[in-house]
Order: C-alpha cells, then sequence, then structure tokens
C-alpha cells in the first residue's frame, strides 16, 4: 500500500505506528473524535499495553508521549504536534484540541483559467469555482463548489468544508480559537489562479457520545507490529465452519456513495454443503453492518466475533446439496493506511476534480466491503457483480459487461465472471474515464481487449496500451495461453495497481499519484507484472496467503523475461541482479493467519527461479515446466508443496532442498572456498554452506580463464583443479546463480 495522504487542514502525515509508555491517562480520554468543521474526519484515542495511541481513520496511527498534564507529542508526525485534552465547562463533554503550526501553503488549479470550463461559468462565485490541487504534495487535490447558495472546498479524502467570505478574495473557516483563510489568488487580469492557505490555533475534536462505527483495529495487510490474534486466525485458517462448504456463485449488488465514503448493498451466495451442516462462517469486518440474513426468505439468527459472522440455520442442511442464502450490508469501509499497510477503499480526486475510487483488498480481505467466505482457497466458480454509483460516474468491474442502465440519479454496470476467482481480485474502479477497445487474434479465436485511461492523460495511454498486445505474446510463449479468454482482458489507469483479475490496473500514469512525473520505463514494468497475475496468481491461486510467493516470484520473474525479449538477456540480468534483496526473514510466512512477507518474496523469489532455470539448464524443459504448471493447476488453489512435488517430478530430479534453503530461511547458500598451490597448480576446495544439510545443486564456475563450467558441490569439500590458471581469474556465476561466496 502507499503511505497515508496529508489530511488538507492539518497539513500532517502519520508515520510508521510506533508507541511510548506514558503515565496513568483518564480511561475517558480513550474514544472516538470528530472534527467539529468535518464530522468526517475521525479520530480514536485508545490504550494498548499501557501506551497511548491516536489512530487517524483511514491514514495511520501514531503514538503519544506525555508532554505535560493532560498534553501529548504525537510521535513521528512533522512539523511537531501537540495534542491536548480538555473537558467543556459548560457541557462536561471530553474535547481534543490539535495543536501544530501550519506554513502558508499555495494551491494553484490543475487547468489554467482559459481552459478551465468551471472557471467560466455564471453566478456570484464562479470566478472561484474550480480545481486546484498543493504545490508541493501533488497528489492532494481540492474542488471549490457552490452548495447551497455558499463557496464550499473538498479536500480528496475529506468532508466539505464551508467557506464565509470576509472581503473581496479572502474567505475563511472559524472554529473557536482555529481561524484558517483562503485567499483565492488572481492573475493581471483578474483570473484565479491559485489559492493561498493559512492557519492560525488548534483544531478541536469533540468526543463522540454515541457508538460510532469505527473498527476498533486496523486490519493489516502485510505488516502486523503487534503479532496475530484471534481475529486473525478466525480471517485465516480454514476451519470446520469454513470447510463445510463449498462457494459455487456469489451474486453482489452494491450502491457507492462518494460523498459519505459508504457502500450497501447485498450479496446472494449459492453453496455446496460438503458434509452436514447446521452452522457456518462468513466474513464481513466489524465495523461493516449486517442488516440481516435470509435463507427461503426467512431470516437466519447469527452472531459476530471480530470479523467472523457464524450463521445458524433452523435444521441440519443435507451433503451434496446446493444452497443459497443472502446476507444484506451496509457501512463505510476502511480506507488503505500506508502506515500499517492495511487494504481498504481509495475515495481521492483526479486532476479534474473529479471523484475516483479503487477498492484495493489483498492481505487484508475482500470482507473489508463486502460479505463472504474470505480464504484464498475457495474460489466461486463464476460471480455476478451489479454496481451503481451517483450519475454521471462509471465504475469498472471484473469480466463482462452486460448491461448498464440509468435511473434519474445512478448508473448501473453489471458485470459477469464467467470463470473461477479469487475475492480480493473483485474490484471497483470509479471515476471518469475514456473507454478503449481492441482485440487479439489467437488462430480462429479473438481475445478482447479493453483500455481505460483518464481524459488527460489518453494521449500517454495510448502509448502504453500498445505494449499490450507484445506483452501477451510473449507470456502466452513462456506460460501458455491467456486463461481468461471468455471474460476478455481489460487494463486500466488506476490509483493503484492491483492484479484485479480480468480488470488489471497498473496505477496512475503519473507517478506520485496526480503529479506530474511520467516514468515509461517504470509504468511499463509494472503492467507487465500485473498482467502477469493472470496466470501467476488468478489462474492458479495458492490456499494460504504464506505461500504468497507463487504469486509474486513468477509475476517478479516475468518482468525479467520481458526485458529479455524486449532489450536482450543481458538487460533481464541487469534488472533481476540490479535491486538485492534483504534475507532478513524467510519468504514463506506464518500458515492460518493472512500472514506473509511483503519484501523478498519477490525479488529473492524471481531469483530463486532464474537460478532454478540455470541449474536446469535447458531453456526447453524450463519453459516446459511452466507451462505445465499452469496446465496441472488451472483453475486451482494450491500450496508450495503441491508446486514443489510437480517440479519434482516433471525434471526427475528431488529440489525439495533447494526450495526449502531458499523459501524456509533468510539466508541464501554459501559457497565455502579454498586455494591451495600444489607445485605448479592451484586447486580449488569448494563446498555448500546451507541451513539445509541436503542442499546441494550445481553452480557454475570457470575451470579455465573466461569459461564457465559446472561443477557439483555438497555439504563435503570437493576439490578442482585449475591448473596454472590464477587465484584471481576463478569466479563463481552469480550473475545466473543466486548464492554467496566466501573465502576461508
Amino acid at each position: 500500500m502507499k503511505y497515508a495522504l496529508p489530511i488538507a487542514f492539518l497539513l500532517t502525515s502519520a508515520g510508521i505506528v510506533c508507541g511510548q509508555s506514558s503515565a496513568t491517562v483518564p480511561d475517558d480520554y480513550t474514544g472516538v473524535y470528530h472534527s467539529r468543521i468535518d464530522t468526517s474526519l475521525l479520530f480514536v484515542v485508545k490504550k494498548k499495553k499501557g501506551q497511548l495511541y491516536l489512530q487517524i481513520v483511514g491514514q495511520g496511527e501514531v503514538g503519544l508521549s506525555r508532554a505535560g498534564r493532560d498534553k501529548f507529542k504525537a510521535n513521528r508526525v512533522r512539523p511537531e504536534a501537540i495534542v491536548e485534552f480538555a473537558r467543556d465547562p459548560a457541557t462536561g463533554q471530553v474535547q481534543m484540541k490539535w495543536i501544530q503550526k501550519m506554513a502558508s501553503t499555495r494551491m494553484v488549479r490543475t487547468a489554467s483559467p482559459e481552459a478551465d470550463s468551471l472557471a467560466r461559468q455564471t453566478g456570484e462565485w464562479s470566478r472561484f469555482v474550480g480545481n486546484y490541487q498543493l504545490s508541493k504534495i501533488r497528489n492532494k487535490t481540492a474542488r471549490v463548489r457552490v452548495v447551497a447558495g455558499q463557496l464550499a472546498v473538498q479536500f480528496s479524502g475529506e468532508g466539505s468544508l464551508r467557506l464565509q467570505q470576509e472581503s473581496g478574495n479572502r474567505f475563511v473557516i472559524q472554529d473557536g480559537e482555529m481561524r484558517m483563510t483562503f485567499d483565492f489568488l488572481p492573475n493581471a487580469v483578474g483570473q484565479i489562479e491559485g489559492i493561498e492557505m493559512n492557519r492560525q490555533g488548534g483544531v478541536t475534536f469533540v468526543k463522540s457520545k454515541k457508538q460510532e462505527t469505527v473498527a476498533e483495529e486496523v486490519v493489516y495487510g502485510f505488516n502486523r507490529p503487534n503479532g496475530f490474534t484471534r481475529a486473525d486466525t478466525l480471517r485465516g485458517a480454514l476451519t470446520p465452519l469454513r470447510s463445510n462448504f463449498d462457494v459455487l456463485f456469489y451474486d453482489l449488488q452494491v450502491t457507492v456513495d462518494p460523498d459519505n465514503q459508504r457502500v450497501e448493498g447485498a450479496n446472494t451466495i449459492r453453496f455446496k454443503a460438503t458434509q452436514e451442516l447446521n452452522r457456518l462462517q462468513l466474513d464481513l469486518f466489524s465495523n461493516m453492518r449486517v442488516k440481516q440474513i435470509l435463507f427461503r426468505n426467512q431470516p437466519l439468527p447469527y452472531t459476530r466475533e471480530s470479523h467472523a459472522i457464524f450463521v445458524q440455520f433452523p435444521a441440519q442442511l443435507r451433503a451434496g446439496l446446493n444452497y443459497e442464502i443472502t446476507v444484506a450490508y451496509d457501512g463505510k469501509p476502511q480506507r488503505p493506511d500506508g502506515a500499517s499497510l492495511a487494504g481498504g477503499i481509495f475515495w481521492l480526486q483526479d486532476k479534474q476534480g473529479n471523484p475516483w475510487i479503487e477498492t484495493v483488498t489483498q492481505g487484508a480481505g475482500a470482507s473489508l466491503w463486502w460479505p463472504c467466505k474470505d480464504h484464498l482457497s475457495d474460489k466461486p466458480d463464476s460471480m455476478r457483480i451489479r454496481v451503481s454509483v451517483p450519475k454521471g460516474m462509471t465504475n469498472i468491474s471484473n469480466g463482462v459487461l452486460r448491461r448498464q442502465t440509468e435511473s434519474r440519479t445512478h448508473t448501473t454496470t453489471e458485470w459477469y465472471v464467467s470463470y473461477p476467482i479469487t475475492t480480493y481480485c473483485i474490484a471497483l474502479n470509479i471515476g471518469d474515464y475514456v473507454h478503449l477497445t481492441d482485440q487479439r487474434l489467437r488462430g480462429s479465436d479473438t481475445l478482447k481487449l479493453h483500455y481505460y485511461s483518464k481524459p488527460y492523460d489518453l494521449e500517454q495511454g495510448r502509448k502504453l496500451f500498445r505494449h499490450v498486445k507484445p506483452m501477451l505474446s510473449v507470456f502466452e510463449k513462456y506460460f501458455g495461453p491467456y486463461p481468461f479468454s471468455r471474460d476478455g482482458l481489460t487494463v486500466m489507469e488506476s490509483i493503484y495497481p492491483m492484479e484485479h483479475q480480468g480488470a488489471v490496473t497498473f496505477g496512475s500514469l503519473f507517478n506520485p499519484f496526480n503529479s506530474d512525473r511520467y516514468d515509461s520505463a517504470d509504468i511499463l514494468r509494472t503492467m507487465w507484472h500485473e498482467v502477469a497475475h493472470e496466470w501467476w496468481g488468478n489462474h492458479i491461486t495458492v490456499k494460504d496467503y504464506a505461500d504468497m510467493w507463487v504469486h509474486e516470484a513468477f509475476a517478479t520473474y516475468a518482468e525479467a523475461l520481458a526485458y529479455r525479449e524486449l532489450q536482450g538477456p543481458e538487460a533481464a540480468l541487469r534488472y533481476l541482479n540490479g535491486s538485492p534483496p534483504d534475507n532478513k526473514q524467510a519468504i514463506i510466512g506464518t500458515y492460518g493467519v493472512n500472514d506473509f512477507h511483503m519484501g523478498d518474496m519477490y525479488t529473492k523469489g524471481a531469483l530463486m527461479l532464474h537460478t532454478l532455470q540455470h541449474v536446469i539448464n535447458n531453456d526447453t524443459v524450463w519453459f516446459g515446466l511452466l507451462r505445465s504448471i499452469q496446465t496441472q493447476f488451472a483453475h486451482q488453489t494450491i500450496t508450495s508443496d503441491d508446486v514443489i512435488q510437480f517440479i519434482n517430478d516433471y525434471t526427475k530430479t528431488d529440489y525439495t532442498a533447494f526450495f526449502r534453503q531458499y523459501l524456509n530461511h533468510p539466508a541464501i547458500p554459501r559457497l565455502l572456498l579454498k586455494f591451495e598451490r600444489r607445485g605448479k597448480d592451484t586447486v580449488v576446495l569448494y563446498r555448500w554452506k546451507t541451513d539445509e544439510p541436503a542442499f546441494a545443486i550445481p553452480v557454475q564456475v570457470t575451470t579455465t580463464r573466461n569459461n564457465f563450467a559446472f561443477i557439483q558441490p555438497t555439504q563435503q569439500w570437493k576439490e578442482l583443479n585449475i591448473g596454472a590458471m590464477k587465484r584471481k581469474d576463478f569466479r563463481v556465476d552469480t550473475s545466473h546463480f543466486y548464492v554467496g561466496v566466501k573465502e576461508e
């Protein structure tokens, strides 16, 4: 996930979660607070193990260190911020004040006044209306509009703030001692080009008296700073109440409310009882409300624990039969959080101030925004997705667009996925898009291609989309046919890159998001990676997040194949060896708790595969192996052991110790060397040093100057006579074999 966006009227950024011990604080300081000027902005104050924390909902979490009787310093926040608690003398209500110096901040129009049609509207405030962005934080945009006869500003991901005109081009927001000024800046002919923004005084937050629908804890995608909990086990384990049924079909219907950042809908789940049952587990985050669960038009009782829903049936369901239940729900899903690497829904604005929304749920889970059996091991065989958005917006989801209908207030798109699909791949992409179509002929078959770009990025988008067909040719050459031909392939610009099945997103064409920086090589590489997941991750999928290397190592290796095809083998080698892994933890995560290790499974995993390719030393066999993996496990969920055993069987060689060394241990194999002079000859002694005692792979070394040949090291010392070759000319081929070398 990307790092959190700053809150505009606070202009601060939450860093990595960090708490510090503090003296005892009153329990009534903990709770949910909302800003008096923007009630959509929520802070949660909580204590964990004697430490006080402040969670900016959807932005991150910071520790608080005592700085006075009722004052605390927000750790790792710049500029320095003080949090002060007090009680309203009149009502006794607890208040929290955020005190932080704010430098004068300049905002600029995203389009010139002459080109901005919004600025040419008629009306009292029309000259101020438009889309602006912070000049130093280009991914923070603001919409200035007229709302109910009053000028209002809305920053991306935040609520609308009403402005009061003080004089001429100056508007203010006043709340107690907090005063915020907006000076609209005209050019020489009086057209508004930007805004100068200043704030004095602290921002007051009021503790809510009612229970807010805010999740008690951020649900982490990849980073678990507080260890594993029972909630993680309920989400990650294939318990008896999950294995007793098999999902066949989801029929998801959802209405999206961008103004309030809420969703409401229902999911009808068709499933087969794999054994007799009267109880099962579904999943929906605890901050989301279950309105009712229906079975044969009758409500079912249920209980909730953390993010799990335990559904009780009135009688035993018979094994082998199909059943349907419908879960109606609503709520405000969590937003992606860079500090904790948690998934969620991005509610942002594009360069033109239009809403731009994307779901990103890998790791955290699809159940953060819709109810389902949220476990990787169970894909529905097919799915229908019906999404209603405010009129003027469009939504792109997975599969084939069957129909689009218009009502007075909403546009509804109906998408159909005709293949098994992982729940985290179900996507919403809502915004203002230009749609391009193409097709790719494969013998007698035609693959339909769909491209989506922001209107203002269309020129760069067209350049990128020209690479899609050559990319598919490479992947089909090495991995086999595109696996979702009936549904076609959509490739689109987005907020965040993700491998959503059949609706692949490569992120913003300009990076950082909404900036003016364009890196064609980086965005092309990202597209190759995300589309490779159609084979590695979507076509074949792991049963547990701990084995996620199967997705990411092969997709990263696919990037190297792209360099090999487009720029040659040396370019592929430079790319693979350009970012050495950290090797600080094992690639495989902890099973049963939705855990995977984010970093090394990409680069180290790809280098492991590259090494195995050169150990096999036969590209016909190697790429035949990759295609056979795709055929053997098509549309299935698998484990690491499944992949390893298949490779062993296909190659008729036992590579179990090889994989265990690279996957289960942080350290890579080291080739130990000793050099001895024996008369006129030099003798090299060599052996492997590894965590796995059975590890033994061949590796290439120079047996004569600049001539590489294989040796067969084991855990025992062996000898190689290199004759008169100088010691400095003896080299190990670490470009093609990811191993360490140590001379003893």
